[in-house]
């Protein structure tokens, strides 16, 4: 549907992937997946444009600061904003998504939670005319003839950054612990871009060596146990690159209750407000920031051109990386510790 420039596009189209891998921070949840749609559909025939907003959870506040995003350009646009919370459930996402493309959206901003069923999710949103904006969790390339626009970040340059600031600091060299999440393509594309940061700045790269990966599974109790069993293990621990600010934290724990603190660099990634503090605190050296207030407020730029007819335009912009950018104790001031990017 619509992709008269798809082949050209595809070429040029770096695949992102699950911003699953980013920070929770404190969690958010409504009081039901009813609530939260029926407080956004009393105005079904307002005549206003009409969108749908469908991550695969609300519980965390990336995903939230998403919405965020959204609901202010929404509001600049004059449009109407629709959103379920699908708590972690692929069959409820679908389900919710049908309900939306009953109450009349326009165009679906979708975060998948089932890559295997995002296909024919994005296909049924086409055949009901429904434009498809695929947002943060980036489908396969195969599926791209089914999406109509994609906003992400750049997660091998949130990655890089990582890298770069490693190797800027540790001119002689390191010893790093990876605290993965692997099952993420997203956090795949992070560790891929963070080597390949230190291999762009360091004098020598071969001295920067990888101790082990650990699974945190982004979380703060995972990373904390994986990362306590590690430091037993490996008593020449430089570095640890964790792929979000929230493992991170895990991290800054286990370091502290093993007597190293300050010993071992922890970086971490999102610029999340739990990572601005760290590195406010002196407990985290570097956040390789992303915004997901430019991931909602873009995808509702692309719904609105969209539906107005712009795709066919020369410079629509069918994939958008949004930049990342890096967070040290050199400009935390320049950062609301408070609130998200």
């Amino acid at each position: 549907m619509k992709k008269k420039m798809l082949s050209v596009l595809l070429a040029a189209a770096m695949v992102l992937s699950m911003a699953g891998c980013g920070s929770s921070g404190n969690d958010k949840k409504e009081d039901s997946t009813e609530k939260s749609a029926a407080e956004k559909t009393n105005t079904k025939d307002s005549g206003k444009i009409k969108i749908g907003y469908s991550p695969y959870t609300m519980t965390n506040e990336y995903f939230s600061a998403i919405l965020d995003g959204l609901q202010s350009k929404c509001d600049e646009l004059g449009m109407e904003l629709i959103y379920y919370d699908p708590q972690n459930d692929p069959t409820t996402q679908s389900k919710q998504i049908d309900d939306m493309i009953s109450m009349g959206i326009q165009a679906l901003v979708y975060i998948p939670y089932d890559f295997s069923g995002a296909r024919n999710v994005c296909q049924t949103l086409q055949d009901a005319g429904v434009y498809v904006v695929n947002a943060d969790a980036v489908v396969s390339e195969d599926d791209y003839d089914v999406v109509d626009a994609i906003v992400a970040s750049d997660n091998e340059g949130l990655g890089q950054l990582s890298g770069e600031w490693v190797a800027e600091n540790y001119p002689d060299g390191a010893n790093i612990l990876i605290a993965h999440l692997q099952t993420a393509e997203a956090c795949v594309l992070n560790v891929e871009g963070f080597w390949e940061g230190i291999k762009e700045k360091a004098a020598d790269p071969d001295k920067y060596k990888e101790v082990q990966v650990v699974e945190g599974g982004g979380a703060s109790d995972v990373t904390f146990d994986a990362v306590t069993d590690a430091l037993q293990a490996h008593d020449d621990i430089d570095v640890i690159y964790c792929i979000n600010d929230t493992s991170a934290q895990g991290a800054i724990q286990a370091v502290e209750e093993a007597g190293k603190s300050g010993e071992i660099a922890i970086l971490g990634k999102d610029a999340a407000p739990i990572g601005k503090q760290a590195i406010k605190d002196g407990k985290q050296v570097q956040s390789s920031g992303q915004s997901p207030l430019s991931v909602g407020s873009t995808s509702a730029e692309r719904c609105y051109e969209l539906i107005n007819g712009k795709e066919a335009d020369k410079d629509f912009d069918f994939f958008t990386k949004i930049k990342a950018f890096s967070v040290t104790k050199d400009n935390i001031d320049d950062y609301d510790i408070d609130s998200w990017q």
